[in-house]
């Protein structure tokens, strides 16, 4: 399989600040990445369960901060959808969290996060990270 025939990674970018979305959303495509939004943790969740049964996410990408549905919310949710469907810790879904706080980045390994950026967020520093969990190009 060359490299046009090769899928394309899908992210789940989450954030309740639409200009973070498009900051981001735009560098995840230039990138050659998939990014798909969501402005809140009810609408990340909706995303997750519907892709999870027809074309699953490579990663998400996951503000704490939100209203109602917070980020941890989501990604407790996930782990323990994972679990419940045999999925061992490390072998699910690559979760990024971006935080303002520092102290939230403990809580979020113990909920499962795969790894954290301190916001404000370096946009090369993100993709660095994405590489990292999902391979160096977007379509590896």
């Amino acid at each position: 399989m060359n490299d046009a025939e090769k899928p394309v990674k899908k992210i789940l970018l989450v954030d309740d600040e639409p200009q973070i979305i498009e900051l981001f959303s735009t560098l995840l495509r230039d990138a050659g990445y998939r990014a798909v939004t969501a402005g809140n943790g009810a609408e990340a969740l909706g995303l997750y369960l519907y892709a999870r049964l027809h074309e699953p996410f490579d990663l998400m990408v996951l503000d704490v901060s939100m209203p109602r549905i917070d980020g941890l919310q989501v990604l407790e949710t996930v782990r323990k959808d994972e679990a419940e469907r045999g999925i061992t810790f490390g072998n699910g879904l690559p979760i990024i969290v971006l935080t303002a706080y520092k102290s939230t980045c403990m809580k979020s390994f113990n909920l499962g996060c795969d790894d954290y950026v301190i916001k404000p967020v370096q946009p090369e520093t993100l993709l660095d990270k994405i590489r990292q969990k999902i391979g160096q190009s977007a379509t590896a």
